[in-house]
């Protein structure tokens, strides 16, 4: 079994990380890595304003990829995050005109730079349906794989057996999924067994190096 990942979520607001402790992204990342994290990923739900100043800081201070998960309103805006040093930029679900944008960044920059978040819901009939796009999940991301996607984040709701399942269908996609924490470490276990390349977790109580510990009691291996 390949070695998985683990990749901490840090929500970014107005330059400083959200929540009770808020401070530079730079900093909080550079712990991060320190903690045994394998990558960054950084959710910003706001306007772009001045976004590439901080994430040139990050850039300069990691020795590990990161990864902005963005609105962007249009390609000038991705291409700027990539230009400031992001290592990847993810498209979140149920952005306007997804498909023209990550075909235009695939073209420009390649597909190991451009990944999609996908939430996949499961219907009452049983089915997954990638949301708000309606159509099934593993048919979107398929899709997505054909425009060049390099990377889903996917978020499987509600997540147990029948997400693993679903995760252990993208194993027909030639790109990399990284599966959103679900609560539990048999859930968060189940994901990577089945077939994710790692997890996105946002459990600040667990370093990076608790969550290898963890996990690694169900047989998982990790890169560090």
């Amino acid at each position: 079994m390949d070695a998985k990942r683990i990749i901490p979520v840090l929500h970014v607001s107005a330059g400083q990380v959200a929540g009770p402790d808020p401070g530079p992204p730079s900093a909080r990342a550079c712990q991060l890595e320190l903690e045994g994290a394998d990558g960054i990923l950084l959710r910003d739900a706001g306007p772009a304003g001045p976004r590439a100043e901080w994430l040139r800081e990050v850039a300069g201070s990691l020795s590990i990829p990161f990864v902005l998960e963005a609105p962007f309103r249009d390609f000038a805006e991705l291409e700027e995050a990539l230009e400031a040093g992001a290592d990847k930029v993810i498209l979140p679900a149920g952005l306007d005109a997804v498909e023209p944008l990550l075909a235009a960044a695939v073209r420009t920059f390649g597909r190991s730079r451009v990944g999609v978040a996908v939430n996949a819901v499961l219907s009452a009939d049983s089915h997954w349906l990638a949301e708000p796009e309606g159509r099934g999940a593993l048919a979107w991301m398929a899709g997505l794989e054909q425009l060049g996607c390099g990377e889903i984040l996917l978020r499987a709701t509600p997540a147990g057996p029948e997400s693993a399942a679903l995760i252990q269908q993208t194993a027909q996609l030639s790109l990399s999924v990284l599966a959103l924490c679900p609560e539990g470490d048999a859930l968060a276990a189940e994901a990577l067994l089945h077939g994710a390349d790692g997890l996105a977790v946002a459990d600040p109580a667990r370093t990076p190096r608790q969550w290898k510990q963890a996990l690694g009691t169900h047989g998982l291996t990790f890169r560090d």
